[in-house]
């Protein structure tokens, strides 16, 4: 008998079935499942010949096999030399040159502090009298490259070297006048930051998000502080100041801060502190964020205070604790929500 056996080519035997002939008898296994070869009887009626039969494996442990099948000797087994372990060479990796990750960044194994990636994102920027915004001379010498003006805010208005004009929420040609042509339409108004102490240069006066902070992996933190004097004779004057998303085509006031001011208390100087966290999978690039203002008058007596102004945007690591800023000492304001993004600037007669 023959197990999964292909008789030769010069046979001329060609095994196509499983069961060629009920003249052959059956094949006989035993308990292990191997094939138990027997002569046939003379007075058979079987036949000797080829037979193919499906195969199996059968998966022994070492000492199932070892009982199993007969070691009849040893020229199959080769013992494992033994052998002495030893260096020929070493190649050293230097410490100084091994980093684990930490977030986006490599730190090395050895430093005793972490490195501080490099901060090319954050920025803080000002308002100074050389902006256009500047209300005038104020009596003084005028910034290198500022044109004459200011001669429609009263003298007794000018309060210091460093007053700026803000948006108004209506348009006139007084209003033109009396801002010496720097309001020109209704609604806010984006501050004309001009003094960059760090950090990139801003567009249209605003932070714009690249594709470069994106892939930093950093998170933003937006803190703007505007300062603003308030009053306009007894008449009460609605004054706001708010971070403007632009996207596009498209903007919109995320944060609004601001009130409207009795007159009889006038005049007021609040100090508005707007903040805005945005995660990094929030980020778009493109997306412009400015810092604006609106007054409900476009009284001599209602400006922004340029030293008490500043804009900051912080870029954070990922493993950076959010920023807590503390609260301006005379924030009285009201919190204003927007809740559109698409929010369109004010055109009433009253700021908002």
């Amino acid at each position: 008998m023959a197990a999964t056996t292909t008789p030769s080519q010069d046979t001329g035997i060609n095994i196509t079935v499983q069961n060629e002939s009920e003249n052959y008898r059956n094949i006989r296994r035993n308990s292990s499942k191997q094939i138990v070869s027997y002569t046939l009887p003379e007075d058979s009626d079987k036949e000797y010949g080829y037979k193919r039969i499906p195969g199996t494996t059968t998966v022994f442990e070492s000492q199932v096999y070892n009982r199993t099948i007969p070691q009849l000797s040893n020229e199959l087994i080769t013992p494992l030399p033994d052998f002495t372990n030893e260096v020929i060479n070493q190649n050293f990796v230097k410490e100084s040159k091994m980093y684990y990750q930490v977030g986006s960044t490599l730190q090395p194994i050895r430093g005793d502090e972490l490195v501080e990636p490099k901060d090319e994102f954050s920025g803080r920027y000002e308002l100074s009298p050389a902006a256009p915004s500047f209300r005038g001379n104020a009596g003084g010498t005028l910034p290198p490259g500022k044109k004459e003006g200011g001669q429609e805010v009263k003298a007794s208005m000018r309060y210091g070297n460093n007053t700026h004009f803000g948006g108004i929420s209506w348009s006139s040609e007084d209003t033109v006048n009396a801002t010496d042509g720097y309001i020109t339409f209704p609604g806010h108004k984006e501050i004309a930051w001009d003094n960059t102490v760090y950090g990139p240069p801003l567009q249209q006066y605003g932070y714009r998000v690249t594709k470069e902070l994106i892939e930093s992996g950093r998170n933003l933190n937006i803190r703007a502080l505007v300062g603003f004097r308030v009053q306009a004779g007894s008449a009460n004057v609605g004054a706001y100041a708010a971070i403007m998303r632009r996207r596009d085509a498209s903007k919109g006031r995320i944060v609004t801060m601001g009130q409207t001011y009795l007159g009889s208390d006038a005049p007021h100087y609040p100090l508005h502190q707007l903040t805005y966290d945005i995660p990094n999978n929030q980020l778009v690039e493109n997306a412009l964020y400015q810092i604006t203002t609106n007054f409900g008058t476009r009284d001599d007596g209602t400006f922004i205070l340029g030293d008490k102004c500043s804009f900051e945007v912080t870029a954070q690591l990922p493993e950076e604790p959010t920023i807590s800023w503390p609260t301006p000492p005379n924030e009285n304001n009201t919190y204003q929500n927007v809740v559109s993004d698409d929010a369109q600037e004010d055109n009433s007669t009253a700021a908002s």
